[in-house]
């Protein structure tokens, strides 16, 4: 009869155990097992270790079905996600700040995304492999507002992995070049809250056909949209330089305005732009303003279809003379079609330079000194207009087989 008690009393022992330690137990939305200690209050003398009342430095996760966050960070999104995405500036009273790698990463069926401007980092590849986005907004370009290198680079969230429906562009950065993979289908970018585009940040992203960024740019660095050929159009109001390279092989660029901000226009800033105009609404004029001091060597290059353009000046600088001081050296000496040689001679020295062969007219502005051979040999030019200023101190040559100037 005793050892029958005992079996029976055992086996009751046992099962209670296991109860007690079932209700105790359990496994969240994320897979984690957990105990009832963990939440915030309770009963238990354990609760000084769980929760909000500390013991464990990992954020609390919430999942709302789009996205998994992680304390101030969408740590992940539902990979079955698609259409047009926002992303909350907050959740549940947090402000969001972060997008960690790859937490986009697969997102296939997302068409647009929009990146509120609280979000400060963004990381590597968080958006590598959505193969059929069309449209972002983002706070800044690459990993965060204002920074340079390869971190500030356009295809840096979208990383170095390839993908289906995923074109490889290579982006240079100072001392060094990356290949990231974008989406193919992407064709519009929104920048709402940068200051600085680093050194060919958007390089290379032929497949854009609309880069709309805010007025508060105040730096470009070099080769910064060189390769964007599809765009037509971009505003940069308050930079004080246009850099080397900056629209090079920007084919559809047709309409941009350089305001009295800018003092200096880089070497090769515009080469390849074939269909320029530049502060003017008609096709195939350029009207640099007063402002600018320096165009750098061969700024106009491959402008094949420019037919009149204004200066302040003659060369790379008012008052020079010399190489830099000939009409020709802003358009430079490499070759391109629809560019016809001419031979122009300063002191000790002569040069061949490529000018548009449909260029008809020029107005310079605010020159003081005309150099030895300027504008010789520009037998494609129409008209010359030069302010009266300069008209006392003119080269020799200057003037041989071109057009006859006219004074204002």
């Amino acid at each position: 009869m005793k050892k029958w008690l005992t079996a029976i009393l055992t086996v009751a022992f046992t099962v209670c155990l296991f109860l007690g330690l079932s209700a105790c137990i359990y496994t969240d939305q994320f897979g984690n097992i957990g105990g009832s200690g963990s939440g915030s209050s309770g009963g238990s003398s354990s609760s000084g270790s769980s929760g909000s009342s500390g013991g464990s430095s990992a954020p609390k996760e919430d999942n709302d079905g789009t996205f998994i966050y992680s304390g101030a960070s969408v740590k992940a999104a539902n990979p079955s996600i698609s259409g047009d995405i926002v992303i909350p500036a907050s959740h549940n009273g947090v402000p969001i700040d972060t997008i960690p790698a790859s937490a986009f990463k697969g997102c296939t069926g997302i068409t647009s995304i929009t990146v509120p401007e609280s979000v400060t980092s963004i990381g590597e590849s968080a958006f590598n492999g959505c193969s059929l986005l069309r449209s972002i907004t983002l706070p800044f370009v690459g990993n965060r507002k204002g920074n340079t290198g390869r971190a500030a680079c356009f295809g840096y969230i979208f990383g170095t992995t390839s993908y289906q429906n995923g074109t490889k562009i290579s982006q240079s950065y100072p001392d060094w070049t990356e290949n990231f993979y974008l989406p193919t289908a992407l064709r519009n970018v929104t920048i709402t809250n940068e200051t600085v585009i680093g050194a060919g940040a958007f390089q290379n992203c032929f497949m854009l056909d609309n880069i709309d960024i805010t007025d508060g740019i105040l730096q470009v660095g070099a080769k910064a949209f060189a390769g964007c050929s599809n765009i037509e159009e971009i505003s940069l109001p308050n930079i004080a330089i246009i850099p080397a390279n900056l629209f090079q092989g920007c084919i559809a660029l047709s309409n941009f305005t350089i305001n009295d901000s800018v003092d200096t226009i880089g070497a090769s800033a515009f080469k390849g732009c074939s269909a320029l105009s530049i502060n003017s609404g008609t096709a195939g004029e350029v009207i640099i303003p007063d402002s600018v001091t320096t165009i750098e060597e061969g700024a106009f290059n491959g402008c094949s279809f420019l037919q009149k353009i204004t200066l302040p000046f003659i060369g790379s600088r008012k008052g020079n003379t010399g190489k830099t001081a000939c009409f020709g050296y802003i358009f430079g000496t490499e070759s391109y079609q629809n560019g016809i040689k001419i031979t122009q001679a300063y002191p000790d020295w002569a040069e061949n330079f490529y000018l548009p062969t449909t260029l008809r007219s020029v107005t310079i502005t605010n020159e003081t000194v005309i150099g030895a051979g300027a504008f010789q040999n520009c037998s494609m030019l129409n008209e010359i207009r030069i302010n009266s200023a300069a008209q006392g101190n003119v080269g020799i040559d200057v003037f041989s087989n071109t057009a006859s100037p006219t004074w204002f």
